[in-house]
């Protein structure tokens, strides 16, 4: 095979040219899962205990209910991170971080995700939630703006609140981002819990 050089160009046979390129795409960039973290108090461990409490439905806005993580770059531009991706569907995630937030703060490992189809037990109280923005910048912060609303044993409805939840990211990483986005929830989950207190009777 000859590679010829001609008034200082250097001319590439086609095949040549194409094996080179082909080799430049054989190449893709792996990518990262992300999950949020939950812990239970480990006095909750063992026999069924405290207030029956349901979570849900969680509604999530159609641009952050994907696989990728989204970041915000102005009021009308976001980024979809094709290498940053959410290990389970967010809504699950989001769920299983307030059910447990919930058990922890109201003192209860009887709160349940629904809907159960495994059990049929009567709820002291249900907690349904529309969540409009979660999403942020890298490096920033994130913001978390919720419409929930409590019902009571008889599916009727006795308080409706709004939160809007700002945490700051501790880094640029998407790492950073995704433990923001975990500490809003969090908080989220306090505001609830401190609101469903009043119409939960003692035990």
């Amino acid at each position: 095979m000859k590679i010829l050089k001609q008034n200082n160009y250097v001319l590439i046979p086609p095949l040549v040219l194409v094996l080179i390129l082909l080799s430049g795409c054989g190449t893709t960039q792996s990518s990262s899962f992300y999950q949020f973290n939950e812990t239970i108090n480990s006095s909750l461990t063992g026999v069924e205990q405290g207030h029956i409490i349901g979570v849900g439905p969680i509604q999530l806005p159609e641009y952050i209910n994907r696989p990728q993580i989204v970041t915000r770059n102005s009021a009308h531009h976001l980024d979809i991170a094709e290498f940053h991706r959410w290990v389970e569907p967010l809504n699950e995630s989001i769920t299983r971080v307030l059910v447990m937030n919930l058990s922890n703060n109201l003192n209860s490992n009887r709160v349940y995700w629904l809907p159960r189809q495994d059990r049929n037990f009567p709820l002291e109280l249900r907690v349904v939630i529309d969540i409009g923005r979660f999403d942020g910048k890298l490096g920033k912060e994130v913001e978390l703006q919720a419409r929930w609303t409590l019902f009571d044993k008889q599916n009727q409805p006795k308080l409706t609140k709004v939160s809007l939840i700002k945490e700051k990211a501790n880094g640029a990483s998407y790492e950073d981002f995704v433990k923001a986005m975990n500490g809003a929830l969090i908080t989220l989950g306090e505001e609830i819990s401190i609101a469903a207190q009043p119409f939960l009777k003692p035990k």
